[in-house]
């Protein structure tokens, strides 16, 4: 079993995590740093994991973190730090000195197992990848030592050899045991050189250079009886910085195969197709191996520059093959080497010979001069990098929705592939290309109006194309096309390089039809008026201009239209507009996008992030009441004012799903990672079905205690995904992702149908049994199959009482409006008890209970939480439950944790209690066994 040691002064959160983690880790636990140290010091290798307070006497996790980076220990050894603290300060510290990860307290289980096993294989991989590296390395080198200068201290990665061993491995100080190696291991002829290059200050010198990556030097060691000839090279790690000095140490033996001083470049040379054994000094080629036919030795390739004029043929430029036959000529390598540049590297793009498709290579040389014969060898080898190449050139358009169709087009064969735009992968779209004149006479015969037919043929010329191109970066137009249903539609063309050096370019094609125009409600911009506009003002504006676009949403919006009617809605959407335009952002261009959606182009320094939260926050007083609106805010930064404006918008869209509390910061920045995850979320909403079939889908069970008696009285069902793939998918990530994708209701009706054969199996075969909760969407009440499948399933059991009961949040009950609220009365005519999940957390929690008639009333978290900490939340329960009793609602306290809550919402003669206090969620086996020993 794997180990985890928990390192907190505070004896409750060291058995919470405990107790979150024993049932699949070992766990050790330390009250404070220095126990944690003097038990790392004893065993530190058998821990996977270790999770480590901040904030402790003695010694606190910073200064824990420091000595373990000294010993070196976090190469192997993951930190994941835990505190109350969320600064950026805070967890920037912890991230300098080597943390992996950072959770705050409380504690949530899902995230912390999720954290736990994330971290722990990540490492497992990196490990293996280490080890195999190590044994693949081994032929080559007979010890890898990885220095750290900064702290004078070392670890042995690989050692195959005695000389360094006893007594040496007594010596912590890394420059003491090379200079007691070098006295008594290294001939006395090497040694002064030896001792020199070693020399710590001569180390350190040299690699604060910031062109030194790496220095060697040759010597001879002594071997048992005899002197061989080592090769001593140290390079610069990736970690190495400023205050953490870190190298790598490699030797190897080159007294029997000097060829080996080359070898090495093959560790780094990930994704490699072919590599060839050169002495530059005479211009031959010895020995190559190559995974692709082209780049084969041939009997003809008698000569390095033979080989490389044949390898130049599959170069398309004419610029570009000469330039590699001047770059990787015998004399020009030669200059190279007598200049000190022992390396030559450069990117060509290549036609594979096999299927004609372009490819990135990047072609390198690595040059040493033989220790023995004084002539200079190399090896030249070639890398595949067309994929990365083209993923971190790939223009973000791509990711649009908005785009209906994607196509790339390779200028030189004069071929188009056809792709959706939600499903684009450029190597399975170059299996399906087209010639592009036969498919463009299709086009135009069936889908251009007669009077456009030449223009379109015009702007689609691909000489047109590649001049535009050329000349601007980006060409775009638009033109009128017939669409499936006969119907005429105004199409954008837009056309961006892929990339340049093969002549690809994508095109996205758009269908602006309802775009055209003004905002008819607003009488303001619409989203495509705010696009040229923008356009306009971005590419006319100065360099040293600075701008920014941000997205609003009202939150709920169409809760406000459903519960006060659509002419107040568009009263406060103008409302709304007006107040942005003529806000002190002082936007150059404001439009409403869509719906509810506004957009503004504003100069950044106008933008102040302290007003946001006002200008998010707006209150309608109509016929007496009043409504307060919250919406969010996604700002983007425009950096190139040549990326499309449309992306822009994306861009700002998707850094508003990012809010994680509105009330508290309504606005979020973009940033790059959210383009990962949004496409993540795309893919688990089109893997639910799958994952439902291969049962990686779990209904859970969270016991709800009665107050009075102890007992099990009901639970509510809840859902885990253990996705075979990616692992524990939290249910934060995966059901938002459901919902914004319409799959929800699928899930929904599979947790039904998995709840309601658990409680009839058991109550067909006498055991015992509970009323269980099932969580509902708003979107369900909207899906007529799935509410007509719930009712039939309480109409046509036979039980006493009804064991499914339906949860509904308050903002769901606000969604649905009055014409839904006939179906929860069905329910309750057919004995359904109707349950009000989240109390407390909407806008008009106590409008909702005169609104809508429900039996058990669910107390969000949030008030629970508060409970030991401030003195107005227990006077507003000890309300709340009495206010609901007289109105004959039972009462349920969600996420009840201590002790302390427990005892005072019994007093508060609470009806039920739910939360960690009692039980977690379990799975359904752990369930039953719960139900069977009641």
């Amino acid at each position: 079993m794997q180990k985890i040691l928990i390192v907190d002064d505070s004896e409750i959160n060291r058995e919470i995590l405990a107790a979150m983690l024993e049932k699949t880790y070992e766990i050790d636990m330390a009250k404070d740093g220095q126990e944690a140290i003097e038990i790392l010091e004893k065993k530190w290798k058998t821990y996977q994991i270790v999770l480590l307070d901040l904030n402790m006497p003695v010694m606190n996790g910073y200064e824990v973190l420091k000595v373990m980076e000294e010993k070196q220990w976090l190469d192997s050894l993951p930190v994941i730090c835990i505190s109350a603290e969320t600064s950026e300060a805070s967890i920037g510290k912890a991230y300098e000195l080597g943390a992996t990860d950072y959770f705050t307290r409380p504690f949530d289980t899902a995230v912390v197992l999720r954290r736990v096993h994330n971290t722990i294989a990540l490492y497992a991989k990196a490990s293996s990848s280490l080890h195999d590296a190590m044994e693949m390395l081994s032929g080559i080198f007979y010890r890898i030592i990885k220095i750290n200068l900064s702290t004078d201290t070392y670890r042995t990665l690989k050692n195959i050899s005695d000389d360094f061993r006893s007594p040496l491995d007594g010596i912590k100080s890394i420059s003491q045991r090379l200079m007691q190696y070098g006295e008594e291991y290294v001939h006395e002829e090497d040694q002064e050189a030896f001792l020199e290059f070693c020399d710590s200050k001569n180390l350190r010198k040299n690699f604060s250079e910031e062109d030194t990556e790496r220095i060697s030097m040759s010597y001879r060691c002594r071997n048992g009886q005899e002197f061989r000839w080592v090769s001593m090279e140290i390079i610069k790690s990736t970690e190495y910085a400023k205050d953490n000095e870190v190298v790598v140490l490699y030797l190897r033996d080159i007294n029997t195969d000097y060829l080996k001083q080359l070898d090495m470049v093959l560790s780094r040379s990930k994704g490699f197709v072919g590599m060839v054994n050169v002495n530059v000094t005479d211009g031959t080629c010895k020995s190559g191996s190559s995974s692709l036919k082209n780049l084969e030795l041939q009997e003809e390739d008698r000569t390095l520059d033979q080989y490389i004029n044949r390898i130049s043929t599959s170069i398309p430029q004419e610029d570009g093959r000469r330039s590699f036959t001047e770059n990787f000529s015998r004399k020009h390598m030669l200059d190279s080497f007598e200049k000190g540049h022992t390396v030559i590297q450069e990117n060509y793009p290549v036609y594979s010979t096999e299927n004609h498709r372009p490819q990135l290579y990047c072609v390198t040389a690595e040059m040493v001069r033989n220790a023995f014969f004084g002539q200079i060898e190399a090896i030249l080898y070639f890398t595949n990098i067309t994929e990365k190449y083209l993923e971190e050139k790939m223009p973000q358009i791509l990711y649009q929705k908005s785009y209906e169709r994607i196509a790339v087009i390779d200028l030189k064969r004069r071929k188009i592939a056809i792709s959706s735009a939600k499903v684009f992968d450029f190597s399975e779209s170059l299996d399906q290309e087209l010639d592009y004149e036969q498919y463009l006479k299709k086009a135009v015969q069936n889908s251009v109006p007669e009077e456009e037919k030449a223009q379109f043929e015009n702007h689609t010329r691909l000489d047109n194309i590649k001049r535009e191109l050329d000349l601007k970066g980006r060409y775009s137009f638009s033109t009128h096309q017939i669409n499936k249903d006969g119907e005429k539609c105004l199409i954008n063309y837009t056309y961006l390089y892929f990339d340049r050096y093969f002549g690809i370019v994508a095109v996205a094609v758009e269908d602006i039809t309802e775009l055209a125009g003004q905002d008819a409600l607003t009488g303001g911009y619409n989203r495509q008026g705010f696009v040229q506009k923008a356009e306009h003002i971005l590419q006319n504006a100065n360099e040293d201009d600075n701008y920014a676009i941000l997205f609003f949403n009202i939150k709920n919006f169409k809760a406000v239209n459903e519960l006060f009617g659509i002419d107040l809605g568009d009263f406060i959407l103008r409302e709304f507009y007006e107040d942005l335009k003529n806000s002190q952002l002082d936007p150059v261009v404001t439009a409403r996008a869509e719906a509810d959606h506004f957009v503004c182009l504003v100069k950044r320094e106008n933008l102040d992030e302290e007003f946001l939260p006002k200008l998010c926050t707006k209150k309608i007083f109509s016929s007496g009441k009043t409504i307060r609106l919250f919406s969010r805010c996604g700002i983007f930064y425009v950096k190139d004012k040549e990326m499309s404006v449309n992306m822009m918008i994306g861009r700002a869209k998707l850094a508003k799903e990012y809010i994680e509390d509105e009330y508290v910061q309504p606005y979020k920045v973009y940033d790059s990672s959210m383009q990962t995850a949004y496409i993540d979320k795309a893919e688990i909403a089109g893997e639910l079905a799958e994952g439902i079939a291969k049962g990686e889908l779990q209904v859970y069970y969270q016991p709800v205690v009665d107050v009075k008696t102890g007992q099990i009285a009901s639970a509510e069902a809840l859902i885990r995904w253990h996705h075979s793939e990616k692992g524990f998918l939290s249910p934060g990530f995966f059901i938002p992702a459901l919902e914004e994708s319409g799959h929800i209701s699928e899930l929904d009706d599979y947790v039904i149908h998995q709840v309601s054969d658990f409680l009839m199996d058991r109550y067909h075969a006498g055991k015992n049994v509970v009323p269980v909760s099932v969580n509902l969407s708003w979107m369900d009440f909207y899906d007529e199959k799935i509410m007509e499948d719930i009712l039939d399933k309480c109409k046509n059991n036979d039980l006493e009482e009804k064991l499914i009961r339906l949860e509904v949040t308050e903002t769901s009950y606000a969604a649905m409006g009055e014409s839904r609220n006939s179906i929860l009365e069905s329910f309750r005519t057919e004995g359904v008890k109707i349950m009000m999940d989240d109390f407390g957390t909407g806008y008009s929690s106590f409008g909702m209970l005169q609104q809508y008639n429900f039996d058990i009333m669910k107390i969000d978290m949030s008030f629970i939480r508060q409970i030991e900490t401030n003195p107005k939340t227990k006077s507003m329960l000890r309300f709340l439950i009495d206010m609901a009793h007289e109105m004959g609602i039972h009462i349920v306290a969600e996420g009840v944790e201590t002790e302390v809550q427990a005892d005072f919402l019994k007093k508060s003669h609470c009806d039920y209690i739910q939360g960690y206090y009692y039980y977690r969620p379990i799975p359904q086996e752990e369930f039953r066994k719960l139900l069977d020993e009641m």
